[in-house]
Order: C-alpha cells, then sequence, then structure tokens
C-alpha cells in the first residue's frame, strides 16, 4: 500500500490543475484489484496445504478433485493391480520340474543311424495328448557329431506340445468358434491339460507360422482349379472395416480374413491371365468382367420370391415367379442328364436362354420403348431384375452349369463357408490386428482345405496328416494318398 500512496503523491504532481479527479477514480480502483489479488492468493495457499500428503487425502473430506490428483489415484491402481497380478502369477517352471512330471522317454535318433553312433544333444519335456489324457513325454534327442539335430515326430520346432494340441486348440478356437479362454477351459475339462491363454495364444501364433507354406501352396491349387466358388462378406478389424473373402474349389478352402472388397485381391488369388476355370459368384461389380463365370441363380430367384411376398395379389409377380422357377428346374435336370453329349447340351442351352428371352421381353424396357414409367418402388426393382437376367444372358452367365456338369448353379458352397465367421462377426469376435487376421487366414483355410481333401474329417486324419507332413519336410496336401489314416499320428 505504501507504493500506491507514493504513486498518488507522483500522478498528483505531474498532472495539470482541474484533472484530480480522475486521478482518483483510477487509483481507488488500482487499490481495490489489489486488495482481490491479495485475498485471492490466501486461498490459494489454503489450498495448496489441502492437497500436501501430510494433510491425509484419505480422510479430508476437502481433498482435490483436479485431473492431476485423479491421475495419481489411476496410477496407484493400476500398480496395485499389476503388483496382484504378478503375485498370483505363477511364472515360468524350471526345467528341472518339467522333467519330474515326464511319464515316460522316448529316444529320437536321425534316419537310419546307431545310438552307439550317435551323442545325446539335449532333453525335451512335450505335453502329448494319449488315450484321450494330457501327458508329459520327455524325448533324448541324439545326433551325429556332422548333423543337425533330428526332429521330434509330430512336434513343431521349440515347441513343448505337440501337434495334436495345435490341431485342437486351432479347431476350437476358429472352426467351432469358442475364445481361446473357453478353448483353454476345455482342454483341461476333457483332457487334464494345463494350459493358460497367453500359452495358447502363442500356440495359434506359432501354427498359422508354421502354416504360411501351406496357405501359399493353396492359393496356388486355387488359381489353377476347373470350378472356383467364391463369395465375400463384411469383416472388422480393430476399428477398421475390411472384407472377408471365401474361394473354395473341389478339394481346397481359401479363407482372407481383413482383405479389401476390390479387383486388386480378386485378381491376386485368380490372375485372369492364368485361371482358366469358371468362377461361380454372384453379380457383384468386381466379378462381372475378365473371367468365365456362372452367375448365382440362388440370388436372382431370392429377389423374384421377394417381389412376391411384398405384393402377394400382383398376378405378374406371382406368373414370373412359376416360369422362373420352371425354366431353373429345367435347367437343372438337363445339367444332371449324363446322357447329353457336348453338342446337345449346348442345344439345351439356347433353348433355355431363348425360353428366359422371351419370358422377359415383355417387362425390358429396351425391347418395349412405350413402357410406362414404374410406378412404385416395387416396380422398379422388378424392371431392375428383368435388366440383370438380360444382361447376364447377353453375357453367357447363367447357363454354364447346363454346358459343364462340373459346375453348380450357385455359390452356395462358398456361402457355408461363410456362415460359421459371419455368426462371430455379430458376437463382435472378429480381429484385434492385421497379425490376427493373417493368422486366422492361414490356420481357418489349412483346416477347411483339409476337410474338402480327405474323405473322413477327424482328429485322428488331420493330425496324422499334419506330424506326417512334419516328419517329412513335406507340404500337407502333399502327403494326401489314397489313405487318409497316416500311420505316424499319436495315439489321441
Amino acid at each position: 500500500m505504501t507504493e500506491l500512496h507514493a504513486l498518488r503523491k507522483e500522478l498528483e504532481a505531474a498532472v495539470k490543475p482541474g484533472h484530480g479527479e480522475v486521478v482518483d477514480r483510477l487509483l481507488n480502483l488500482l487499490e481495490k484489484q489489489l486488495k482481490r489479488i491479495q485475498r485471492l492468493e490466501r486461498r490459494i495457499a489454503e489450498l495448496d496445504n489441502q492437497e500436501s500428503p501430510s494433510s491425509g487425502e484419505g480422510n479430508n473430506p476437502t481433498a482435490s478433485y483436479s485431473l492431476e490428483a485423479e491421475e495419481k489415484r489411476r496410477r496407484r491402481k493400476q500398480l496395485k493391480r499389476r503388483l496382484k497380478a504378478k503375485k498370483n502369477k505363477p511364472g515360468r517352471k524350471p526345467k528341472e520340474d518339467k522333467l519330474e512330471s515326464v511319464v515316460r522317454w522316448v529316444d529320437v535318433f536321425p534316419n537310419g543311424a546307431k545310438k552307439k553312433d550317435c551323442v545325446l544333444q539335449s532333453e525335451r519335456p512335450v505335453w502329448r495328448i494319449e488315450d484321450g489324457r494330457a501327458v508329459r513325454v520327455g524325448y533324448r534327442i541324439y545326433r551325429l557329431s556332422w548333423q543337425e539335430p533330428p526332429r521330434i515326430p509330430g512336434v513343431l520346432p521349440r515347441c513343448e506340445y505337440g501337434v495334436e494340441i495345435h490341431v485342437l486348440l486351432a479347431h476350437l478356437v476358429y472352426i467351432t468358434g469358442v475364445s481361446i479362454e473357453k478353448a483353454c477351459q476345455l482342454l483341461h475339462f476333457f483332457c487334464e491339460l494345463p494350459l493358460q491363454r497367453s500359452q495358447a495364444d502363442a500356440m495359434l501364433t506359432q501354427l498359422g507360422n508354421a502354416w504360411a507354406p501351406e496357405f501359399d501352396e493353396i492359393c496356388e491349387q486355387i488359381a489353377m482349379a476347373a470350378v472356383v466358388y467364391t463369395d465375400e462378406t463384411s469383416w472388422r478389424v480393430g476399428r477398421l472395416n475390411t472384407a472377408l473373402w471365401s474361394f473354395t474349389s473341389d478339394l481346397h478352402c481359401l479363407m482372407l480374413y481383413g482383405c479389401s472388397k476390390d479387383r486388386r485381391t480378386l485378381e491376386s488369388i485368380l490372375p485372369p491371365d492364368e485361371f482358366e476355370g469358371c468362377l461361380v459368384s454372384d453379380n457383384a461389380a468386381v466379378y462381372q468382367q475378365g473371367y468365365r463365370s456362372q452367375k448365382c441363380w440362388a440370388h436372382l430367384l431370392r429377389k423374384a420370391v421377394k417381389l412376391v411376398l411384398l405384393n402377394p395379389g400382383n398376378s405378374t409377380y406371382q406368373r414370373f415367379l412359376d416360369q422362373l422357377l420352371e425354366l431353373y428346374r429345367d435347367a437343372k435336370q438337363a445339367a444332371g442328364d449324363r446322357r447329353l453329349s457336348e453338342t446337345g447340351r449346348q442345344i439345351r442351352a439356347s433353348q433355355f436362354v431363348a425360353r428366359l428371352c422371351d419370358l422377359c421381353h415383355p417387362h425390358w424396357p429396351a425391347a418395349t420403348p412405350r413402357l410406362p414409367k414404374p410406378r412404385n418402388e416395387s416396380e422398379g426393382v422388378f424392371r431392375n431384375l428383368i435388366e440383370e437376367l438380360m444382361r447376364l444372358v447377353i453375357a453367357e452367365q447363367l447357363f454354364e452349369f447346363v454346358l459343364d456338369p462340373e459346375v453348380a448353379a450357385t455359390n452356395n458352397l462358398s456361402e457355408r463357408q461363410l456362415r460359421s465367421s459371419a455368426l462371430a462377426r455379430k458376437a463382435n469376435r472378429t480381429n484385434k490386428t492385421d497379425t490376427g487376421a493373417i493368422r486366422q487366414t492361414h490356420i481357418v483355410s489349412v483346416l477347411e482345405s483339409l476337410r474338402c481333401s480327405l474323405t473322413v474329417f477327424t482328429i485322428k486324419t488331420v493330425v496324422g496328416q499334419v506330424a506326417n507332413a512334419l516328419h517329412q519336410a513335406a507340404g500337407i496336401f502333399q502327403t494326401i494318398g489314397p489313405t487318409d489314416n497316416a500311420t505316424l499320428a499319436p495315439a489321441v
């Protein structure tokens, strides 16, 4: 306040006579502001004293609720949770304890080698499924001094679980559709296998990486197939909207999770200059050029059925549906008639084309310019269906199944492949990362291809095929012979 009085005297001496009132108002305002600042500083000091650790935040009802204090409380809670989880976590089990739980020992030698010529390389305990129960088997690995140590039959490199456990886990998670945690519970309940979620996740990642060459082989086989059925649906990877694409032939199935629904993805799997087969698909724009195609009749018939259901009193729609169904049944009967020669099939296909043109001609705007404009939405949908049918007839993509009896009239085969994944998508059980999408792509493609290739798709035949491929260092599908049961399959 002394500084304010000194300032007042200086101003009175400096200003001209008659302006003293202005100086008084200015100085009174400064005095009020100074008192306000002093009052706020005292309040800030009181609040700082309340936030100090000595005040006891837990017992002080006026504890601070600032963002900084909330962040400190959040960090303390996270630290407590981590310490609790670390305390409850059993940790990595020593190898000596694992060896003590081994029920039997197996010696592994190089092919054709004798024990006296080999040296002991290492001892490894491995979980195996025998007679439906998980047991620990010890392997003594011997090697020749000038060679690499041999592989354990039916065990992936650097792994403590047999390949049958990998296959069981992969089938439960990706084919049956249960979560990884529930899959671990099922294996513990039925097989008495102690398995943590983190271990199961690592096993799936290892299996997906090991089956990457098998996935590449499936891609090559799909590109060389005579008939490929394809369909796609939406899929999510994290927060990104992607696509799930299915390519299915008689012996292989390719599932692409997290891909883009565009022409580049299609051509990467089926290059137009290399693929010489028939592509059975719906009438999406991505399939319309570059391939010999058979469009799905089920999609076309559904549109006609929907029109009849939405307009039950419209005789035009009902008559059109009846005649279209009759035409489709006759075409299916001709396609299954093995007595027809190639020329006979071409004649029957031409007859069906003529019947379909006669059916659509009265309702086709291009052939009937004086046709009135659609009066409602249903008439517009009906016109679009007529346009689609005639466009496919001109492109010769409706009766390929009559010309080639190996081609189906619908792509229901690929739609069934997508059904399980579509149900998982509804439950928000999609991929969180691109790595997870690639892992699921490899595993599901191999398992579904084995389902198509093997006469009997059971855990015994699948594990035997995978174990044989590991032992022979060859591809899984290269070892499929006349019999599906492998000789090296472990007891499951």
